[in-house]
């Protein structure tokens, strides 16, 4: 037998290798090899928080070069899509882990043009604490008619939430919306009237009555009227999923579909709907994760 491979045959071993060239590839693109690298900053993930996640590898510059703006793709995390942009030469997803995310190893998917993938972040254990309040009676227990107003309102903001603007519409860095010190803080297990509620979904600021609110970025006004439970309030989309709520308002200076500027006012802090005196809440919500506002301060 001729130990010599004749023509033909290396030809054939050579598109073998092709193809096991093109598998790896496949591979690759499938985020197994760990071609693609997968950074978060800040590089500790609580429940809760804001964070950037960037994607990297030879397949994603490759295929994604071109793109200088917009969404280029997306990254799941625990069901919810939230966008993959192009910052500069960076790919990079604004991500929310909401406040109920169990501590442990999360999965993130993405996917980036023809290139998809997965890797794993750890999501630490944290604690909220609980405070009582008392308020008045119509507030906690409801008749009929609110019912089926806050079920409607409800539904409204719900809506709102799953909304994804495909850009990205601030340029700066997210500033506190108004004078005064951090109140009840974020995720508190609360108790009205003795019986339990929803988690404090947002940062209370306290503040005199009358004190002005400012955006904490720029965006668009979505929702500017009186809700039952949050008073006056303020809802501003930023773009790629994230909007920013502004509560129990004395006066709202703003009207839907306005946009607005960082640090424009937007009205004055109040005591309406469901509180215990003048204050503002401040909330987020990131592709219908809630999290925390302050962490969009260190973004």
């Amino acid at each position: 037998m001729n130990k010599r491979l004749s023509v033909k045959t290396m030809v054939a071993v050579l598109l073998l290798c092709g193809v096991s060239a093109a598998a790896q590839a496949r591979s690759g693109e499938e985020g197994q090899d760990g071609s693609f690298s997968l950074r978060v900053l800040p590089d500790t993930v609580y429940p809760g928080e804001v964070v950037r996640i960037f994607l990297d590898g030879a397949g994603l510059r490759d295929t994604a070069a071109a793109e200088t703006s917009g969404v280029v793709g997306e990254l799941k995390v625990s069901g919810r899509e939230f966008p993959v942009i192009m910052e500069g030469a960076q790919r990079v997803a604004y991500v929310g882990f909401d406040l109920d995310t169990e501590p442990g190893k999360t999965s993130v998917a993405f996917r980036v043009g023809r290139i998809h993938g997965s890797r794993e972040v750890v999501v630490e254990r944290k604690t909220f604490g609980s405070e009582s309040l008392k308020v008045k009676s119509g507030f906690t227990d409801l008749d009929k008619a609110t019912v089926v107003r806050v079920q409607s309102e409800s539904k409204r903001l719900h809506k709102l939430w799953k909304t994804v603007t495909p850009r990205k519409l601030w340029s700066e860095t997210f500033v506190k919306p108004t004078d005064g010190a951090f109140g009840s803080p974020f995720g508190l297990r609360r108790i009205f009237n003795g019986k339990p509620r929803s988690p404090h979904s947002g940062l209370d600021i306290k503040s005199p009555l009358g004190t002005p609110i400012h955006a904490s970025n720029e965006g668009r006004v979505v929702e500017a009227s009186h809700l039952f439970f949050t008073g006056n309030t303020v809802v501003i989309d930023h773009g790629l999923g994230l909007y920013t709520l502004y509560a129990h308002m004395s006066r709202i200076d703003v009207k839907a579909g306005q946009e607005v500027d960082r640090g424009q006012v937007i009205g004055l802090v109040g005591a309406t709907g469901r509180v215990t005196g003048p204050h503002l809440h401040w909330g987020a919500k990131l592709v219908g994760s809630r999290v925390d506002p302050v962490s969009l301060l260190g973004l």
